[in-house]
């Protein structure tokens, strides 16, 4: 499936408390998340003329799970991505075995997460560890790719 998301940084708590106060209607839970990034051995998933991609491994209270996206750009301005996810038992087993296979960990991003769900769209409010709080607004549905421009 293909994703069209925005991500905005929030300068400030005043901002943040006035979006949760928009979406407050909306509001589904509140987790804790730590996303562990990896690079395969052979190549630097940052580098590349169409995009980038990552692998990461996510732990949060309710799941575990290993994901790999390539996020597209179209004349350096994001486009889509692709965003396949699979569900792990263990994911410091998992962050193990990538890390025995040869995957070079690039950093790790530990974050409070305020999940709002709205019928189009899937909002999550990220207060990020030395980084701040983010915004995130993905789009629900399925995006062909003479759509993507519209969106």
């Amino acid at each position: 499936m293909k994703e069209v998301e925005l991500l905005f940084k929030i300068n400030n708590n005043v901002q943040a408390q006035i979006i949760r106060e928009k979406l407050g209607q909306f509001f589904v839970k509140k987790v804790c998340e730590v996303d562990t990034y990896f690079y395969p051995p052979d190549r630097d998933f940052t580098v590349g003329g169409d995009g980038r991609e990552n692998l990461r491994v996510r732990k949060n209270e309710l799941k575990q799970e290993l994901t790999y996206k390539k996020v597209f750009y179209n004349q350096g301005i994001y486009s889509h991505s692709i965003e396949k996810n699979v569900s792990i038992s263990d994911a410091s087993e998992m962050v193990e075995i990538l890390k025995i296979a040869g995957f070079r960990m690039h950093f790790i991003v530990d974050k409070e997460r305020e999940v709002f769900d709205e019928e189009k769209f899937h909002i999550t409010l990220d207060k990020v560890k030395d980084l701040g709080t983010f915004l995130e607004i993905e789009w629900r549905c399925e995006v062909e790719d003479d759509d993507i421009e519209k969106v």
